[in-house]
């Protein structure tokens, strides 16, 4: 039997829920949609790769990693959504659109030069994705990414948990120096890079693990 107190409490409850609701700035689900995060994907995917004229290309005034990348325009989180938080996720999905991508020493991944195809090594590929993804552009060269005047966003204290997009820098087997760079992507230790075969999500074990160096924090 409803009383006319339980009836009273009841609707002064969905009221506090209708206030909430109206002061919450961002979806209830932590996981913004990916329709969301790519809006602009085709509209971006229109720019020039590059400020070099594409009849350069292929000339070898560019030398042997082809054309630099040109600066893409800045993106901010649209209204409703957390900002560090859509950035975060917009970098995962700006990553995972390359996964398949060879691993090539190239600047842009449509360069495509006769014998060796598309692609992009570790730093280019991170340097790429955050470029592309937020208009944030930082150098390509690893060593200058990983730490020095030029490296981008933060470098993380010892046990900082690592967030989406962040940069891990992973040293050779001897740990002599930093010689490969990968993106964090969360969830089960999952990182990705290219490597190897190219583009890939892989755990973040074994090497990766084992010879982990650093890691910096773009967004923030």
């Amino acid at each position: 039997m409803i009383t006319r107190r339980n009836l009273m409490l009841f609707l002064a409850l969905l009221a506090i829920g209708a206030l909430c609701g109206e002061a919450r700035s961002f979806p209830i689900s932590d996981t913004i949609p990916v329709e969301i995060l790519s809006a602009d994907f085709a509209e971006r995917d229109q720019l020039p790769q590059s400020d070099a004229p594409e009849s350069t290309w292929y000339t070898g005034e560019h030398g042997s990693w082809g054309p630099r990348a040109a600066s893409y325009p800045a993106v901010e989180a649209p209204p409703g959504y957390p900002p560090l938080s859509w950035k975060r996720e917009r970098i995962v999905a700006v990553a995972k659109r390359y996964i398949g991508l060879a691993y090539q020493h190239h600047h842009i991944p449509a360069w495509d030069p006769a014998g060796e195809g598309k692609g992009l090594d570790c730093s280019n590929f991170t340097a790429w994705v955050y470029n592309y993804g937020l208009g944030i552009k930082f150098t390509s060269l690893i060593h200058d990414q990983s730490d020095g005047p030029t490296a981008p966003g933060r470098r993380l204290a010892p046990g900082v948990p690592f967030l989406p997009g962040d940069l891990l820098f992973i040293t050779t087997l001897d740990r002599t120096r930093v010689s490969h760079v990968v993106i964090w992507l969360g969830g089960w230790e999952k990182i990705i890079d290219s490597h190897g075969a190219g583009v890939r999500v892989r755990d973040f074990a074994g090497w990766y693990k084992d010879c982990f160096s650093h890691a910096r924090r773009v967004v923030e």
